[in-house]
């Protein structure tokens, strides 16, 4: 657990340090479908979310370091008509991105908070579970809108509780 805290810690201050550099810096808000696969498919529904993504470049050439918070909620499938439920995920990831002419490619790694909860006339229950995260994009970006699809896999205490989601992705970035 410390390694992998020592490892965000880094590629949390990373970025800032590189700020310093020349380079292009944006702001990006974006917003998100998300496909459950694998066996968190057999849990819950399609899933809806959003994201805010510091991007920062480091160098004249076309790339930069991202640090990226994320919200994603899904409804809990097969539940009594008396029962309500959802689950959310939390990411937050650092990461290296590389636009190659208008194509952006991106990988993260960071932590991510996933929340289950579940309510019945007059009772609720709701667990947390902080787990190492990771997530690869490929999209296409045109002037400041930028359409992606993002693979994101969060690490369980078993591989039942892994979570795969693939996300299509429409952001909109702000120069800095």
């Amino acid at each position: 657990m410390n390694r992998n805290f020592s490892a965000l810690a880094i590629l949390i201050i990373f970025p800032f340090v590189t700020m310093a550099q020349k380079g292009s810096n944006f702001l990006q808000v974006a917003g998100q479908a998300t496909l459950p696969t694998g066996n968190f498919s057999d849990v819950v529904k399609t899933g809806f979310g959003g994201s805010v993504k510091g991007i920062y470049g480091f160098s004249t050439k076309p790339q930069a370091i991202t640090l990226e918070a994320g919200y994603n909620s899904f409804a809990v499938k097969n539940l009594p008509a008396v029962a309500s439920g959802d689950y959310s995920l939390l990411p937050v990831y650092a990461g290296y991105r590389a636009d190659l002419s208008g194509l952006i490619l991106e990988s993260q790694a960071g932590v991510s908070f996933n929340r289950v909860a579940l309510s019945v006339p007059g009772e609720s229950h709701s667990d947390t579970q902080t787990a190492f995260g990771w997530a690869l994009s490929a999209g296409y970006a045109f002037k400041n809108v930028e359409f992606s699809l993002r693979y994101q896999h969060s690490e369980g205490s078993g591989d039942y509780n892994a979570i795969r989601v693939v996300g299509i992705r429409l952001g909109y970035k702000f120069g800095l």
